[in-house]
């Protein structure tokens, strides 16, 4: 569900962490970036849920303190997670592409590519 994003508010959600992605840490470009809410407003609902439930069901608010700066991948990948939630998702990927991927496995073998093992920090945990 997109939300009404004043030009103000999404050059100071843009400029949060300098420009970059507050998940990665990647330059993004002010005109292709999105908007996160840190906060899902919905958890993984249907239009029809929604509207059947009405609005207890939001969770996260149109609020800058609930927004961060996010590229487009992040963004897609984080979806309606919480941040901790996110986290553990993406730790599954890593055992997963290691489990199901021959590409993966030969690049690994081959030494072109290193598994580096540590924990997954967002960049906004360390600005």
């Amino acid at each position: 569900i997109m939300s009404k994003i004043s030009k103000e508010t999404r050059r100071t959600v843009y400029e949060k962490y300098d420009g970059k992605c507050a998940y990665c840490g990647c330059v993004i470009n002010y005109l292709k970036f999105h908007v996160d809410h840190i906060e899902a407003k919905f958890r993984r609902t249907t239009q029809a849920q929604l509207k059947s439930w009405g609005s207890d069901r939001i969770k996260g608010k149109d609020h800058i303190e609930n927004y961060n700066p996010s590229c487009i991948s992040c963004n897609s990948s984080k979806s309606t997670f919480t941040i901790e939630t996110w986290r553990k998702e993406l730790e599954l990927k890593k055992e997963r592409i290691k489990r199901d991927s021959a590409t993966f496995n030969i690049l690994l073998r081959f030494g072109v590519i290193a598994e580096i093992k540590k924990p997954i920090v967002f960049y906004f945990e360390t600005f």
